[in-house]
């Protein structure tokens, strides 16, 4: 019986992988990603492995050496023999040189980056604000043209530099520089999920980047990015003639890859609908325009070899020309490896031709493995490449699929939601590790929006190739019609607080674990290893909610987490219920609290909706980021106090309205209220509700309390508001303090921190703030009564964590 069941496996595991044998280059793809992923993270390196393995085990002997010279590729490629590798190394050392320049800019001693240098410009990129150059730099320190002409640019570094000036006359690639710069300081996130500036530098192979002093430029060699650069120019130029600068940009971007141009809120709506990869020349674009490619060629009456050699050299030159992003390459090589197969007779597999593609863009660059739009843009690829086959209406009936009017629908609706699926399943483990996020509504949008954004590429490319201004014209026309129409329906969907669902985090292994049942749901029905598979997956998920609930329940606790968003408050509060509260949002002068800090750190740490948005008082460093907050983020009350409420600055009547806009219910909340369940509870100490006073004065003041501990939380409370407060019966006693005004001298009365004794303070300041907050009569006055205090401004996101026995707190740095 036990051999039956061994020879079942077996053969079972022999037809699961069956697919594959046909496909070397597929496996060979599938072997040097393991190899690699292994080498850079040992933690992967067991599973990964026994994968090659069993492969290796059941595949036929050709195939077997297959996988063999795909580990030694695998290896040679991550320790650098081919030339291409020691990319990690070299970026290690950019990030060190970065470092070390920010340590020279804020102590004036010397580091390994210069301020001065001359170089060469490899490429020119125009930014909404200025112009920026990536600089080979071969000398520093130089000022003269032989100088650099004969400088040592193999042992040179790459930095970015951004001229903020309008200047009319700027050089171009090719051209020699030199330069005198400010480089701005990389220091480590200080909120959790915020962006990386340190592995953002990494990515591109910069040591450095930061805004010019002063510069000047040479004539120099001429480069194919130079010409690159001109033609992208003269498109731009073409379409500026006849379309508004917006439309302009967004055309730029889907034809010529620069996104410059691109309005910030309409790049915005594409991310929250989940539609951001149709702003990023990648598959889709790259087949549209092979298509359309295809069709001129033939039309002109050339030999099939022709064209097929034609469309081919005209679509690598594209590459270059849109910025040669792993995304185009793969999809260029996806076109250009079957009608290449074609020319000698030897039809290709679509997998693979993918495991081709792969092949090239990862054993020159290894570290691309890690790269989010690599991920995606392949994932993508083969979801939709492995799932085609397995459409469920294959299965109808020959009357049905026969019917004119079913394959209309087909054609027009249920084939594209069907691919979408697959794209979207395809991606989600990949989304959800780098971003936490999923967007309900992406395959909606792929239905209707892409379609509407794919003729206004259509209409673009015509006017480009008009030889007659009106032909041009007419078709920038039609570009415009069909462009505005996208964004108004991206709009629609990303008004929507759900648009961006909020899924994980979720460990490595268990996003793999998901990856693999997703690429074995289309043979579930069939093999007895994939449903066993799909079985166990569902048990241990199961097994791992129901453990992780019972955890909350028995172990109960409640968290106060300070988030860093410089010179304002933000406080998210966890009840033991596992509710989540605001209190607060951040600015919005310099960035935009509530997109860029707070929504990426509220999914990063999984919440997936807030209880209550609470803002103290309508300044602008309490309230700023609640606009882009509503709009993003699911949010079911808001609260302030009356008198806030009356307060007519138009910035925060616009966050009232949105939320009257969204049917958020608005709580008016003075001294008094309670807000109550298990084990926690949150009181209103402040203010009273019949009369107002000035703004900070009357900052709602919060007592929480729970697993007997507390923490007071006090906006920008004046010493006046704090004695109102204790001329009250409320009992102020508490473990942590959120001391008034990020620390001002105004604030954190003596009496007042007697009354509230507490064991930590938090000071919410931003580094180098104008004010010079915290006030050294603040901090004295914590010394003096013993008080430790925390400073955001040192510390970055602070979190502390409340439980029976204890109170303990974690920073980010």
């Amino acid at each position: 019986m036990k051999k039956n069941n061994k020879e079942k496996i077996f053969n079972e595991f022999k037809k699961l992988i069956a697919p594959l044998d046909g496909k070397p280059a597929l496996v060979s793809a599938i072997t040097v990603t393991a190899t690699i992923i292994s080498l850079d993270e040992p933690k992967f390196a067991i599973i990964l492995l026994e994968l090659v393995f069993l492969l290796t085990h059941f595949f036929r002997r050709h195939v077997q050496w297959v996988i063999l010279v795909s580990l030694m590729a695998g290896i040679i490629a991550h320790v650098g023999f081919l030339g291409i590798g020691g990319f990690a190394k070299a970026n290690a050392d950019s990030v060190h040189a970065s470092y070390s320049a920010e340590k020279s800019q804020n102590t004036g001693k010397d580091s390994t980056i210069s301020s001065t240098g001359c170089g060469k410009i490899e490429s020119r990129l125009p930014r909404p604000k200025g112009t920026a150059f990536i600089i080979k730099v071969s000398q520093a320190n130089g000022n003269a043209q032989g100088e650099i002409t004969h400088g040592n640019a193999r042992g040179g570094y790459k930095v970015r530099l951004t001229e903020k000036r309008n200047l009319p006359d700027l050089p171009l690639p090719g051209d020699s520089i030199c330069f005198e710069a400010s480089w701005y300081p990389v220091t480590p996130p200080s909120v959790p999920g915020a962006f990386d500036t340190q592995n953002w530098l990494k990515s591109q192979g910069l040591a450095a980047y930061g805004k010019f002093k002063r510069w000047t430029a040479y004539p120099g060699d001429w480069t194919f990015e130079r010409s690159f650069f001109q033609f992208r120019q003269f498109l731009q130029r073409r379409f500026a003639k006849y379309l508004d600068p917006a439309e302009t940009g967004l055309l730029m971007g889907l034809l010529a890859g620069d996104r410059s141009g691109i309005p910030e809120v309409l790049r915005s709506d594409f991310q929250r609908s989940g539609l951001v990869h149709v702003l990023a020349i990648s598959g889709f674009h790259v087949v549209l325009l092979a298509g359309m490619l295809m069709i001129f060629l033939k039309a002109t009456g050339l030999p099939h070899k022709a064209v097929t050699i034609i469309a081919v050299t005209l679509l690598a030159i594209y590459v270059p020309v849109t910025g040669g992003s792993p995304a185009v390459r793969r999809a260029v090589m996806m076109f250009a490896i079957p009608q290449i197969g074609t020319l000698f007779g030897k039809p290709a597999n679509t997998l693979n031709s993918l495991g081709v593609a792969l092949l090239l863009i990862i054993l020159p660059e290894p570290s691309v493995i890690w790269n989010p739009g690599f991920q995606l843009s392949f994932a993508a690829t083969a979801g939709i490449i492995i799932g085609t086959p397995h459409n469920p209406t294959k299965l109808l009936p020959d009357s049905l699929k026969q019917n004119k009017l079913w394959q209309k629908i087909q054609s027009f609706a249920i084939e594209p939601t069907y691919v979408t699926l697959c794209a979207t399943l395809a991606t989600a483990p990949f989304l959800i590790h780098h971003f936490k996020t999923l967007s309900p509504f992406a395959w909606f949008g792929n239905i209707i929006i892409v379609p509407a954004i794919s003729l206004g590429m259509q209409a673009g490319l015509f006017a480009q190739l008009s030889p007659f201004d009106f032909i041009c014209g007419t078709f920038c026309t039609a570009a415009r019609f069909f462009l505005r129409l996208a964004s108004l329906l991206t709009r629609i969907l990303s008004d929507s607080a759900a648009a961006s669902m909020t899924v994980g985090p979720f460990s490595p292994a268990v996003l793999l674990a998901l990856g693999f049942l997703i690429l074995l749901l289309p043979v579930c029905y069939k093999n007895y290893i994939a449903r066993k598979y799909a079985l166990f997956c569902v048990l241990v998920a199961a097994a791992l909610f129901a453990l992780e609930s019972y955890h909350q329940i028995l172990h109960p606790s409640w968290t106060l987490t300070t988030i860093d968003v410089g010179q304002g408050d933000s406080h998210l509060i966890k009840a033991p219920s596992g509710r989540y509260f605001l209190v607060d949002a951040g600015d919005n002068s310099r960035e935009d609290s509530g997109k860029d800090i707070i929504v990426p750190f509220l999914h990063h740490i999984g919440v997936s909706s807030l209880d209550a948005l609470i803002i103290t008082h309508p300044d602008k460093d309490h309230f700023g980021g609640a606009l882009s907050l509503l709009k993003m983020f699911p949010v079911k009350e808001l609260w302030t106090s009356d008198c806030s409420m009356k307060e007519p600055k138009p910035d925060w009547q616009q966050v009232l309205g949105e939320a009257h806009k969204r049917n958020i219910p608005i709580r008016n909340i003075h001294r008094g209220i309670l807000w109550k369940e298990n084990y926690f509870e949150m009181r209103t100490i402040h203010p009273r509700n019949d009369i107002c006073v000035e703004a900070n004065e009357g900052s709602v003041t919060l007592r929480l309390k729970g697993l007997g501990h507390s923490a007071v939380l006090t906006g920008d409370l004046t010493a006046k508001g704090e004695k109102e407060i204790m001329k009250t019966d409320a009992y102020l006693k508490s473990d942590v303090l959120k001391l008034g005004h990020h620390g001002s001298k105004t604030s954190s009365s003596v009496p007042f921190l007697d009354a509230v004794s507490p064991t930590y303070a938090i000071i919410p300041s931003g580094r180098k703030n104008r004010f010079r907050h915290p006030h050294k009569q603040v901090t004295d006055r914590l010394d003096s009564l013993h008080i430790p205090y925390i400073n955001t401004a040192k510390k970055g996101t602070i979190t502390f964590t409340f439980v029976p026995d204890s109170v303990s707190y974690t920073t980010m740095w």
